[in-house]
């Protein structure tokens, strides 16, 4: 899809945002507002949504990518009255309602992660607290990073030794399309690849797969 297709589907969730009862939304999803913005915390930064017209642009008030400004609507929208916390992480393929999305997820998640940091375990440490990532204790480098207040991804890495080649693993909160659209669950395991590498000064467009 085209940045102006993505553009015309973001005007239609600002249209549903505007519609929606936001006060009921910063509730449920642990967001603060006042009379201008609801302000959404997104992968350690700040973003702010126009109760007027339904844009998103950065606390400092920079751009905002579309496909990020599309996974907040998303997150603004699709989350379910009933949703619960969740009680465990889960790898990708044990979500159900999102494991159709597998190959998509790996090509555009967990490669990129692997070309772009393979022997390059401190820029990943380094690159995970830039984006206030909580240390875990799994595999060479591991942290947790929050997408959204309600969401969590954690990051685990195993660097290349003398029998195996670097892979990598996302573990997601279990009930994370209770807070989300199912779309986007791959989505913000890209996001986070593309914040990360980011983060260690780097391009992401060298580590994607052709």
């Amino acid at each position: 899809m085209s940045d102006s297709n993505y553009e015309k589907v973001f005007k239609q969730y600002q249209e549903w945002f505007l519609r929606d009862n936001q006060e009921k939304t910063a509730e449920v999803l642990k967001l603060k507002m006042d009379s201008m913005y609801l302000y959404v915390p997104f992968f350690g930064e700040l973003c702010k949504v126009s109760r007027r017209d339904g844009n998103i642009r950065k606390a400092d008030d920079s751009a905002v990518l579309v496909e990020d400004r599309l996974t907040i609507m998303q997150h603004l929208h699709y989350y379910k009255q009933t949703a619960m916390e969740s009680t465990k992480r889960v790898a990708f393929r044990e979500i159900k309602e999102a494991a159709v999305f597998e190959k998509a997820y790996q090509k555009s998640s967990l490669k990129p992660l692997v070309r772009a940091f393979s022997n390059h375990l401190e820029e990943l440490r380094l690159a995970g607290k830039k984006l206030q990532g909580k240390k875990e204790s799994l595999g060479d480098v591991s942290f947790t990073l929050q997408a959204f207040p309600r969401i969590s991804l954690t990051y685990v890495f195993w660097d290349a030794d003398e029998e195996f080649p670097a892979s990598s693993n996302i573990l997601f909160d279990n009930r994370i399309t209770d807070w989300t659209h199912p779309e986007s669950v791959p989505v913000l395991a890209e996001i986070g690849t593309r914040k990360l590498i980011e983060a260690a000064g780097g391009d992401l467009t060298p580590w994607i797969e052709k």
